[in-house]
């Protein structure tokens, strides 16, 4: 019995002891305690711009309130390329997705592998800095554009519509398509782009499926394909449009 009381009490003095440590820790002023640092990581993925002038890094970062971003830069190398730019972090305490393009200061980029490294350096008193880098996979990007206006043909059986598109040498135009829509009227067309770095335009025959198509408002929607490595990738445009006669 008397045995039974001392181990009670034995257990509940030591409760009582981490109870008093732990209330301790919680008592120590918030300027005591370490401070968490920047944070800053790259994404795996990269764009390359039609004309290999730029690539586009996605980066996650972060920094605590109350600090003071001194630098936050990413850069990216290719052996024949290579250039950096800043991204406009604020250190609010949460991550935040920064999507960055980076200029070439020298030669062009390609397709293919590259190097991209991200640096964020802070201060409050003391400076802290944080670094990542990592091999991102360089995709193309597809820059697409649709004209304001359409032409009525055939009666309003059709209408033709330019399209706009650069993807990067390297990538293979795939088949593409323009959708115009008025009212239940609707219909298709299509075009391959061509992937050299330079802009080039297509006259779209888009022939109504249904109905016929008026001179006034309609809308109009483009995805342009392309492939690279085995993947696909596209561009998107939609837009109000005018057919006109």
């Amino acid at each position: 019995m008397n045995g039974a009381v001392s181990r009670h009490r034995v257990r509940a003095f030591t409760l009582g002891l981490v109870i008093g440590l732990l209330g301790t820790g919680a008592g120590v002023p918030a300027e005591a305690r370490p401070s968490p640092g920047p944070v800053v990581d790259v994404q795996s993925a990269a764009g390359l711009a039609p004309d290999g002038g730029s690539i586009t890094v996605q980066v996650l970062a972060s920094c605590p309130e109350q600090w003071t971003v001194l630098e936050a830069v990413v850069a990216v190398s290719q052996p024949q390329a290579s250039g950096q730019a800043s991204f406009p972090l604020t250190c609010i305490g949460s991550l935040r997705m920064f999507t960055v393009a980076v200029p070439s200061t020298g030669g062009t980029f390609d397709l293919g592998d590259a190097v991209a490294t991200a640096s964020v350096t802070i201060k409050r008193g003391k400076t802290q800095s944080v670094q990542d880098s990592q091999v991102v996979d360089v995709q193309p990007t597809v820059l697409v554009d649709l004209a304001d206006t359409a032409r009525l043909e055939s009666g309003g059986g059709a209408v033709v519509i330019d399209v706009t598109v650069a993807c990067p040498a390297g990538a293979t135009g795939q088949d593409s398509y323009v959708n115009v829509s008025q009212g239940q009227t609707t219909g298709n067309g299509a075009y391959l782009p061509a992937c050299d770095g330079q802009q080039h335009t297509f006259s779209v025959r888009v022939q109504a499926s249904q109905g016929v198509f008026q001179a006034g408002s309609a809308q109009s929607l483009t995805f342009a394909f392309v492939g690279e490595g085995g993947n696909s990738f596209s561009g998107v445009d939609e837009n109000a449009i005018q057919i006109v006669t």
